[in-house]
């Protein structure tokens, strides 16, 4: 429990405590280019999605888009594929989702609206019309489908790459912070004078008694809270789940350009990897692999609330089948099934009598896609995304279920699927698919091990130490607002934090020495597992090696000293800016104060706050391991077709085009796995503070 205080004038704090709280890697792409800035044009679009955006859940409150309000623009030259515009309209007269209601993309109607929502908003010809459209959307769709939709066009739209939206856990905090904190939030700004119900304060403190301990604690999953529940985890999966959501695909948007299937399954299985490390470092042992045989004991008491009051629906502990619960499962394990068998068998035959090679490495492209069932999958009539009906069942929803009569639960919803354990329990079932393909691969030998020339002959590493500390968040966006004092102020001029202790760690920098026969390009990989006693036991841990950081290094003859900070690594990403702050930085830049396009906001990447386990007071021992191997650039070279944003479709986000996760992927050779291009460092993690 925590008193938190609140600030006196017109922006106020709440503190929460938490008590017991990748990857998309390879997707954490900066901006290609540096040195350049944003235009007007590009501005006045930032400020518009800011704008739109703001205080989601009341009407609009800017008046020049009221007007845009009423009507969608109906001209059908002014939409690149009016059929489908024309579905949406169509389709939203006869009923969409009503404004206020429960959202969740697990609903097969939800699903289809928001899919013709989308449509609506990817098909308008130019940005006056998508501009207008939105506005109409903003004030008569869900708005739970709105914010959806709306952020899918903005990642896929070609000509909106580059514009960021506010973090996800600012522009909906109720996915992210606990009921008491809302409402605590609420109860303060009613006391305001300027913008609330009331002329006087009779207190400036709120008390929480926030833990997220009784949610899950029966089975020491609590003690994890502060990393499912972190707030920047949530959001990385949240955002790659929307740069490759599964109904999305083929020419239009070139996910599969991406290796889409490949990432979908290494995203998992790093995630999965990264949990690992965490629950080893809580002394939790192993991940226990979900088994459909009921009662499931892993229960879930999300202490979430959706803006209309519900609380998000939990899982009891030692939860049974419903009823109807038995087909989903035989659906299941009837999809889990036949992509195990045509694994086995090493080939698949399509429905079209083409035959697929399941032993080539690059197969798992095909076995990717497959286990997301996304559009770009194979034979989608026989390969579904079994992974819809596994939460229908653990989050007790409904995937056919009445639009307004959903009651979703924490599965059901990207922004909150982290935070279930039961979620972890189900990826080490998934992963076991992955590693049945990689196991039919031959060990990489010598040759593809080995870079002739290159030996590094030391590794030194600072200290490394966690720590937790404060971090707020801005969730006034959440909170209704009631502005009725004085004409020059604005809901911009009120804020609320949310001040929740996150992991964190240290900076710390590594030197490596190495020595070259060479002049040429390597590419450096660098990862963290469990420390092992020798080869064949890393045959068993290796499938828990996170990969840390990736960098092109230029070898010279002779001795080459690199040295790498923390905050050179490629993958992590900082913490984004609040909402308020984004938003007067697009003000000063049409003011004509230079608004960089850099990298400091972007939003695909792994939460540098989290690079590290959490560690032990007297130390918990883990391996970093580095490999340096030839740069064989990729087919497509880096960066080539894109120069802002994350580069989702475009088919050039990687460096190189070696399998993700070498040289982990695959069985080892314990006789001839170690070569002078790697090197393994025993390294300890030491927690600061309270434990």
């Amino acid at each position: 429990m925590l008193k938190a205080v609140f600030r006196m004038k017109n922006s106020f704090l709440l503190a929460i405590i938490v008590l017991g709280i990748v990857s998309y890697k390879k997707v954490c792409l900066t901006y290609a280019e540096s040195g350049r800035y944003a235009d007007d044009q590009f501005l006045n679009k930032q400020k518009f999605l800011f704008e739109i955006l703001r205080n989601i859940y009341q009407p609009l409150e800017f008046e020049e888009y009221i007007p845009f309000s009423k009507a969608w623009i109906e001209d059908a030259s002014k939409y690149k594929n009016f059929s489908s515009v024309s579905e949406f309209f169509d389709l939203f007269q006869d009923g969409f989702l009503s404004k206020g209601e429960m959202f969740s993309i697990y609903n097969y109607w939800h699903l289809k609206q928001t899919q013709m929502l989308f449509s609506f908003f990817y098909n308008s010809i130019d940005w006056d019309t998508y501009r207008k459209n939105v506005i109409w959307a903003r004030e008569n769709t869900n708005e739970g489908m709105f914010i959806f939709a709306l952020t899918l066009s903005v990642l896929h739209r070609p000509d909106l790459q580059g514009l960021e939206l506010p973090a996800i856990y600012e522009l909906d905090p109720y996915f992210f912070f606990n009921g008491d904190l809302i409402h605590d939030a609420m109860v303060h700004r009613m006391s305001d004078e300027e913008y609330g119900f009331y002329l006087e304060r009779e207190r400036n403190a709120a008390i929480s008694n926030y833990t997220s301990k009784f949610s899950t604690n029966n089975f020491g999953e609590g003690k994890m809270a502060y990393f499912t529940e972190d707030i920047g985890l949530n959001a990385y999966y949240y955002y790659y789940m929307l740069e490759y959501p599964y109904f999305l695909g083929g020419d239009e948007f070139g996910l599969n350009k991406d290796r889409r299937g490949e990432l979908f399954l290494y995203m998992l299985q790093q995630l999965l990897a990264r949990y690992y490390l965490e629950r080893q470092s809580n002394v939790l042992g192993q991940i226990e692999e979900l088994s459909w045989e009921f009662p499931l004991k892993t229960g879930y008491y999300p202490m979430l609330r959706y803006w209309n009051g519900i609380p998000f629906r939990p899982r009891e502990n030692n939860y049974n089948m419903r009823s109807y619960d038995p087909k989903k499962l035989q659906l299941i394990e009837d999809h889990e099934l036949r992509i195990k068998r045509a694994i086995d068998s090493g080939f698949y035959i399509k429905a079209n009598r083409t035959n697929i090679n399941l032993r080539a490495a690059e197969a798992i492209d095909v076995i990717g896609n497959m286990v997301n069932g996304n559009i770009d999958s194979i034979d989608l009539d026989y390969f579904k995304p079994f992974d819809v009906f596994v939460r229908m069942i653990l989050a007790q929803g409904d995937y056919y279920g009445e639009t307004e009569d959903l009651w979703p639960g924490p599965l059901m919803h990207y922004e909150t699927s982290m935070r279930d354990p039961i979620y972890y329990q189900y990826l080490e079932r998934v992963i076991g698919i992955y590693w049945q393909f990689k196991n039919y691969l031959p060990p990489y030998s010598v040759e593809e091990l080995n870079y002739d020339g290159v030996q590094i002959t030391s590794l030194t590493i600072d200290r490394l130490v966690t720590y937790f500390e404060y971090f707020e968040a801005d969730i006034s966006n959440g909170i209704p607002l009631t502005h009725r004092k004085s004409e020059q102020k604005s809901t911009w001029d009120y804020n609320i934090f949310a001040k929740q202790k996150r992991l964190n760690h240290k900076p710390f920098n590594y030197t490596m020495n190495v020595k070259s026969n060479i002049v040429e390009k390597g590419i450096v990989r660098m990862y963290m597992g469990p420390k092992f006693q020798n080869l064949r036991q890393l045959r068993l841990v290796k499938k828990y090696y996170v990969e840390m950081d990736q960098f092109v290094v230029q070898l010279e003859v002779g001795q080459n000293v690199i040295n790498r900070s923390t905050e050179d690594f490629y993958y992590n990403i900082r913490d984004r800016s609040t909402y308020t702050d984004l938003y007067k930085r697009v003000m000063r830049g049409l003011q004509k104060e230079p608004y960089a396009l850099d990298y400091s906001e972007i939003h695909c990447g792994w939460p540098d706050r989290l690079l590290l386990p959490r560690g032990l007071p007297n130390g918990y021992d883990i391996s970093f391991f580095i490999i340096i191997s030839p740069h064989i650039p990729a087919k497509v070279p880096q960066y080539s077709t894109y120069t802002l944003g994350c580069g989702a479709g475009s088919g050039s986000k990687y460096s190189d085009d070696l399998p993700f996760g070498f040289p982990f992927d695959r069985e080892l050779d314990v006789n001839h796995f170690k070569t002078e291009n790697m090197i393994f460092k025993d390294v300890t993690v030491y927690h600061l503070g309270e434990y």
